[in-house]
Formats: structure tokens, C-alpha cells, sequence
């Protein structure tokens, strides 16, 4: 976001932030009192509100502060992200993201750290336009639209690849790319699949952002609201830092997780900060004095006639004197259904409530006199937006279907005799993982529900068919990140987990063993020793059938990559540190002057006589690695650099159990792109295969393809060979296994189908190189997806029915017959 949509704040005034306590609340569920989806029935669940801000920068956006943005980027930083989150602290937020341009780098600085506050991960994802997304596991890559596609076809593949992974997407200030009062909702618009609309980020204009609201939900969209404070000045602090406005969301508990399945809901409020007016809505649509629904829910009634005591509450605490309205559908181009002046407080009203028709909203808003409500405001306005509720959505009968101005593509049909083996309805179940053995599939796979993320097992033949599913996380609500390997009866299960504490965030690595094929798994032990995140296991075996576990973690500063042989190693090697320049710089001259490579996403497979590989992706040859952009030195001007950082992917070998770990050798050496997610496997000859995706060094508007190399020794590598390639479209996170008779098999998720959605396709290694691509999967979204012994596992959409709101993912396996 540019200064000059700041400029406002300078002159003007804001409310200035300062704390609030988490205020404990009665809302609803989506509960459907009389007809439609019994999503719970006609009850008031306890929960609490929580306040945060959720699009806010640091210097690990190019353009992330002040000295940056009035240099074109040429001056050095001032703004850390320990300075923001600090900032956050002191306002008294409870949960933030930093969510920087088109980059996860910030998740990699050491000071991506808080004891005090909940940091969830976010970017500000896309070229044009931009979005907020929430709780990814990287940043979700913007690709390039064939020739002749809808302008929009790009977001909203991204809006899927988000959402396959229980990420939220927020449309972020549509007033600067899917919006204009003169012309309309722009193709944009029509993207599906969202969860929040921005509709208080101060940097543009709140009044447009709340029409584009409208248009959607007068559409069919069920969407919540959220505020920015776009944050990317510290001079700003004391009136347009991160919380000046503040997102409040109606969570079951305090946890990550919470957080982010509260935003998908919808169930969030907005205001001008902290301490600004704090608006609530509620319905009791059967009239009986429960208010079973709140803002962001979507509730289905039986009748359009509703009980003669059906009503709206309407709340607004820290508003006294301002001016309170309620709005159904259409919204402010009609009358509102109550316009008046805020008692005290904290004032309560109540509304009677009837059905206009089949599907209808309310919400409510706060507004008052003063300075603009946001850059391009206009200040005439009597009443300046300074809070507002996500609507209360009611249907007649059937949730509603969105009708955008542009329709998707119709959804491939046909049958590829993949089975569910995973997942229920209306649940998120992904990031599987598989190993087989014989007809034995060992399956895991990353469980949300009730706010917690649980890891499951799950053992079933090569069609599918099992009878019983381990939870192997031990009640924990923060496991995640699982892996698998079988030999034999034993089957091995490592995770990364926080054990359910998240302040400050440091997850370890956990490993536990069952020697009954599944049937029985010993208690979890933890492998990592150090006190910083441990993240992003891998785990191959040994032909004595012990494990070998990989992971990243930040002990020392800069994530690096650590492996074990467990029960032969007795504590874990460093792998990557050798050969990084690691430096704390001066932050205090140059926010971007810390240097903290990272080695993350590391891979692990075991070839002949039990020599070991690791590959990871690595950015040290980066010139300036984890900052977007480039900070040239003194007296010279603004080029070069990478936005995004030069990664490559390293690998160390290991001769045997008995041997010492070599240096990091360079697999792929590009300084023109960035390869990333490698997946390692060893052919026939026994020579070391590692593949990964690639992409040019730009932030968005460019697909990935895939790259593999080949070494006999896992020192020298051949060039990188492109394959499966289809300039056209997006190809990403590769994995690698073997068939049953040997052949080293890739398996990826690409966007090359008709029907714009993900699908799973596979390639298989022979002499003559990499097979021509096949399609493994028809309905729906299939990503991430795992293979082993022939049979791929995947995370899949196919089963979504219950509308815009229904988060079910489920995992699927197909056997490939060798295809």
C-alpha cells in the first residue's frame, strides 16, 4: 500500500488504541431452529471475543516502511518485526499476523516471536488484486492465466489452493481492485470461496469497501467483516497502528486454530480501535429468547413467516453519543431499519424481525463526526464509519448459492475410483501422508475441529476399506505436519506439535511407534532438544527398519536443518549450517540488515547400503536473504534483488550409520529462480533423485514448474531437467516414491484442467526420462498430494454440499495400476 493513500493520517486524527480484555460473549452457533441443516439447533454457545488486527507489514515487504516507500526502496528499513509486534503488544491486541507482500519470509525472522499475544501466519497474497490470507503453511504462489481465460481465474485458484490447506482468504481494500462507485464490481468480483471482505482498512476508503460488500451478499455471498490497519509506518503508531482498526472474532478458545475457524465463520466485528465503539449483533429467529445465531452466521428457516417474537439484538459498548443504524437487505440504498443515538456504554437494542425473502441479511454499523474514516474518505461526510458487524444471514429452505456476475466453470465430472478413507463432513482433514506395505496403506493425516488440530492414522487396503481410526496426538489441539514409514509390521508417525501453548510459538518434534502394523502405538517421544520452533518432519527408514527423521528449527537464530537416526544417533546433527554467514546486523541502522538464512522443508530418503539424503531448500546464496526487494549500498541505485528470495535446494548425504554427515552440495544452482519443496527417492541404479518446484524470481503472475536432478553420490548433481511442463499452468509441491516394481514415481497438483480447479497428476521415471503427465483425479479440488507403492493419497473438495460455508476436505487414495 502506497503512502500516498496515508497521507491522511498525518494531518488528521484517529482514535488512538489503548487495552481491552478479551470480553467473555453469548452467540450462536449456525444453528437451524425449525427446517434446513441441524448444525446444532436453537441454543446460545459460549465463546469470547477476541480483538486483533489482520493485514499489517514489516519491513520484510519491500515497500514495509516509510524511508522505504519515499525511496523507491532504495534507503535501508525501520521497521523490525519485533518492533510490530511490540507495537501490538502495547495496543493490547490479542492475536496479530504480519501480513507481508506476496512472502512468508517474516515466519523465518527470529523475532517472529511473542509470549504476550497470539501471531497467526499471513501474507498479503496476489499481484492484483490483493487478498489476506491466513494460517497457510507457505505463501500461496499467484500464477499466470492462459491465453483467453476470465481475468479473475488466477485468484480464484489461489482462493482454492488456500482453502485446501484451512486457510482464510480475505478480499483486502476492494475499493483498489475489485471495485469502483463509477463502474461497478469488475470481473474480480466473481471470484467464489471467500471467507471476510475488508471494509475498514483506512488506507483507502471504508464507505466504497462497505458498498462492495453489499453488492456481494445482495449477490448470495455469506461473508464476514474484517479491519486493516495496512499498517507499514511506525511514525504512524499512535493513530493508525497495528489494532487502529481492530478485528474482533467470536472464538471457542483462545488458540490459533480458534482464531482462524471464527474468521472462516464469519463471526467477527470491526472498529476504529481498541477502545472505539464495539458493535454486536444477534438473532432469536424462533422467537423462544435464545439468540441462537451472530454475526457471520447463515441460518435456514422453514418459512419466510417467522414467530411473532422473533427479534435483532443490537449491542454497542465504548459508543456513547454516537449514531447506531441497522441495515437489512439491500442495504444502505434502502432505509435502515433503525437509525438512533447510542445511550450510554453500553446500550442494547432489540428489533422485531421479518423476512423481505428466500434469503435476506442484517447488520449493524457505528458511525460519528470527526476525522475521515479512512485515505480517500470523504470528509464531508457528517457520520464517519467507525464500527460495523459481519450481517446475520437468513434462508428459506436451502442455504443460498452465490450468482457473481461471472459463473465458474462447470465442475469435471466422471470417476477416477479414488475412496475416502479420511475426513467427515463438514470437517478439514488434509496434509495426508502414506506408506504401504503389501495391501496395507498406512494413512495420517492432519485433523480440525472444535478449534484443535489433531493428528489421525488410519490403516485401509489398496481400494480404501479400513475399519478404525487412531488419534495420535494424544488429545493435543495443536498437532500438525504429519509423516509416515512402514516396514513390515512397524509403522512410524512423527509431527511437529506446541502441546497446546502457542505464546510464545515453539513447536517440537514428536515420534511414535506401532510394531502391531498399526494396531497399537507406543506413547510419543520428543526427538528435537532445542527452545526455538521445530517444524517441517520427514522420516525414511533404514533396512534395519529404524527411523531416520529430519526437521528445521531456529534454536540457533536462522532455521536450519537437523536429522537423526533414531536409536543410533544420541542427539540430532546440524546439517546446514556449514558454509551460512549468519548475522544480527544492526537493526536499530537498518531494519533489513539482519542476515538469518533459512533452511526449511527438508526431505529424507534412504538408497543402498543405507547411505542417507537430505535435501531442503535453502536461500543463503540469496544477496540479501529472507528481504523481498533490494537495499543497494550507499550511492548507488535501486536494483537488483529478489522478490522472491533465490532458493535452492541443498542436500547432505550420510554413508551408512556408522558415517559422518557431508557438507551441504548444491542441487539445483539457478540465481534467476526460486526452486522450493523438494521430495527425495532413489531409482534403480541406486542414484539419488530429488525433485522440487521452480519459478522465476517474481512475486506473482508467473506459474511454477517442476524440476528434478540426478547424482550417484549425492555430492555432484546433473543440471536440473524440467518435466511434466505445460507453460500454461501452475504445477507445485512434487512428491516422490517407488511402485512396487521399483519406479521412482512423481506426484504434484496442477491447475491445466478445464475446470480451472487443482488436480493430482503423476509422472513415473523410466530410461528414457520422466513419463508424459496423467491425470489422477476428476471432481473437485485435489491437492497435496502423498504416494507410496503405487497408491496416492490426496486432500479433495469433491464432497463439499452444504453450501458456501462447508469446510469439509477430505483424504482420498487411488491405486495408480503402474499408470
Amino acid at each position: 500500500m502506497g503512502l500516498t493513500r496515508r497521507q491522511f493520517m498525518v494531518a488528521g486524527g484517529a482514535i488512538a488504541a489503548s487495552g481491552l480484555v478479551a470480553t467473555p460473549a453469548v452467540a450462536a452457533t449456525q444453528g437451524l431452529p425449525f427446517g434446513g441443516f441441524p448444525f446444532g439447533g436453537s441454543r446460545e454457545p459460549q465463546g469470547q471475543w477476541l480483538v486483533g488486527d489482520t493485514h499489517v507489514h514489516d519491513d520484510h515487504s519491500s515497500d514495509g516502511s516509510l524511508p522505504r516507500q519515499t525511496s523507491k526502496q532504495a534507503l535501508p528499513g525501520n521497521l523490525p518485526v519485533g518492533d510490530q509486534i511490540g507495537q501490538a503488544e502495547k495496543t493490547g491486541l490479542d492475536f496479530l499476523p504480519l501480513t507481508d507482500h506476496r512472502t512468508y519470509d517474516q515466519h523465518w525472522d527470529p523475532q517472529w516471536t511473542s509470549d504476550r499475544l497470539l501471531l497467526i501466519p499471513g501474507e498479503e497474497a496476489n499481484g492484483s488484486p490483493h487478498a489476506i490470507v491466513l494460517g497457510a503453511v507457505d505463501n500461496v504462489v499467484d500464477g499466470a492465466n492462459p491465453p483467453g481465460s476470465a481475468a479473475f481465474r488466477h485468484v480464484q485458484q489461489s482462493i482454492w489452493d488456500a482453502r485446501s490447506q484451512d486457510a482464510v482468504w480475505h478480499i483486502a481494500h476492494p475499493d483498489d481492485g475489485e471495485y469502483t462507485r463509477a463502474a461497478g464490481p469488475n470481473d474480480n468480483a466473481s471470484v467464489q470461496g471467500i471467507h471476510n471482505i475488508e471494509v475498514l482498512n483506512v488506507s483507502t476508503n471504508p464507505d466504497a469497501q462497505m458498498d462492495f460488500a453489499e453488492t456481494r451478499w445482495n449477490r448470495g455471498y455469506v461473508t464476514g467483516v474484517t479491519a486493516a490497519s495496512d499498517c507499514h509506518f511506525r511514525e504512524l503508531w499512535d493513530i493508525a497502528g497495528p489494532g487502529q482498526p481492530a478485528t474482533r472474532v467470536f472464538a471457542g478458545d483462545r488458540s490459533v486454530r480458534a482464531i482462524l475457524d471464527a474468521l472462516k465463520a464469519g463471526r467477527t466485528t470491526v472498529s476504529s480501535g481498541v477502545s472505539g465503539p464495539f458493535v454486536t449483533i444477534e438473532a432469536d429467529l424462533d422467537g423462544d429468547g435464545r439468540f441462537e445465531a451472530i454475526g457471520g452466521d447463515e441460518t435456514v428457516v422453514g418459512s419466510r413467516k417467522l414467530p411473532r417474537r422473533a427479534s435483532l439484538r443490537v449491542r454497542v459498548r465504548q459508543g456513547a453519543g454516537t449514531r447506531l443504524l441497522v441495515y437489512g437487505t439491500p442495504g444502505r440504498s434502502a432505509e435502515a431499519l433503525l437509525d438512533t443515538t447510542v445511550r450510554g456504554n453500553d446500550d442494547t437494542r432489540t428489533l422485531p424481525l421479518s423476512l423481505s425473502g428466500d434469503h435476506v441479511w442484517f447488520r449493524a454499523e457505528v458511525r460519528s463526526p470527526g476525522s475521515a474514516s479512512g485515505a480517500d474518505a470523504d470528509p464531508a461526510l457528517p457520520d464517519q464509519l467507525r464500527a460495523a458487524t459481519s450481517p446475520v444471514f437468513v434462508s428459506v429452505g436451502r442455504v443460498v448459492t452465490p450468482t457473481p456476475e461471472i459463473p465458474l466453470p462447470a465442475m469435471q465430472s466422471g470417476r477416477d475410483n479414488a475412496a475416502a478413507v479420511l475426513g467427515g463432513t463438514g470437517e478439514f482433514t488434509g496434509f495426508a501422508d502414506i506408506a504401504v506395505t503389501g495391501n496395507d496403506v498406512h494413512v495420517v493425516a492432519q485433523r480440525h475441529s472444535d478449534g484443535r488440530s489433531r493428528i489421525v492414522y488410519k490403516r485401509v487396503d489398496r481400494r480404501g476399506f479400513g475399519l478404525f481410526e487412531v488419534e495420535l496426538s494424544s488429545g493435543s489441539g495443536t498437532a500438525t505436519a504429519p509423516r509416515v514409514a512402514a516396514s513390515g509390521r512397524d509403522v512410524w508417525v512423527v509431527w511437529q506439535d506446541e502441546r497446546g501453548h502457542e505464546q510464545p510459538h515453539r513447536p517440537a518434534i514428536y515420534l511414535r511407534h506401532s510394531s502391531t502394523g498399526g494396531l497399537l502405538f507406543g506413547p510419543a517421544v520428543r526427538l528435537d532438544a532445542g527452545t526455538g520452533r521445530a517444524v517441517h518432519p520427514a522420516i525414511a527408514l533404514l533396512s534395519s527398519g529404524q527411523p531416520v527423521v529430519t526437521w528445521a528449527d531456529n534454536t540457533a537464530g536462522a532455521f536450519d536443518v537437523y536429522t537423526q537416526v533414531v536409536g543410533i544417533d544420541r542427539k540430532p546433527v546440524n546439517l546446514s549450517a556449514a558454509g551460512k554467514t549468519v548475522s544480527a546486523g544492526n537493526r536499530a541502522v537498518d531494519a533489513r540488515s539482519p542476515r538469518y538464512p533459512a533452511s526449511v522443508f527438508p526431505t529424507v530418503t534412504v538408497g543402498h547400503g543405507d547411505r542417507i539424503l537430505v535435501a531442503w531448500q535453502d536461500d543463503r546464496y540469496d544477496p540479501d536473504p529472507l528481504w523481498t526487494g533490494h537495499t543497494p549500498p550507499a550511492g548507488q541505485p535501486a536494483s537488483g534483488g529478489t522478490d522472491p528470495d533465490n532458493w535452492q535446494i541443498l542436500a547432505a548425504t550420510r554413508a551408512g550409520t556408522r558415517g559422518g554427515w557431508g557438507a551441504p552440495a548444491q542441487v539445483s544452482a539457478a540465481t534467476d529462480r526460486a526452486d522450493r519443496h523438494p521430495s527425495a527417492a532413489v531409482d534403480h541404479s541406486g542414484d539419488f533423485i530429488v525433485a522440487w518446484d521452480s519459478g522465476a524470481l517474481q512475486s506473482s503472475g508467473a506459474n511454477l514448474s517442476l524440476r528434478s536432478a540426478r547424482s550417484a553420490d549425492g555430492r555432484t548433481w546433473s543440471a536440473a531437467t524440467p518435466f511434466a511442463l505445460e507453460p500454461a499452468a501452475m504445477s507445485q509441491r512434487p512428491r516422490l516414491s517407488h511402485d512396487p516394481d521399483g519406479t521412482v514415481r512423481a506426484v504434484w497438483y496442477d491447475s491445466r484442467a478445464t475446470d480451472w480447479r487443482w488436480k493430482v497428476f503423476t509422472s513415473r521415471l523410466t530410461p528414457a526420462g520422466w513419463s508424459a503427465p496423467v491425470q489422477l483425479t476428476k471432481p473437485g479440488n485435489a491437492t497435496y498430494p502423498a504416494a507410496s507403492g503405487g497408491v496416492v493419497a490426496f486432500v479433495t473438495d469433491r464432497n463439499v454440499n452444504r453450501g458456501q460455508r462447508d469446510t469439509t476436505q477430505q483424504i482420498h487414495i487411488v491405486d495408480t495400476g503402474g499408470r
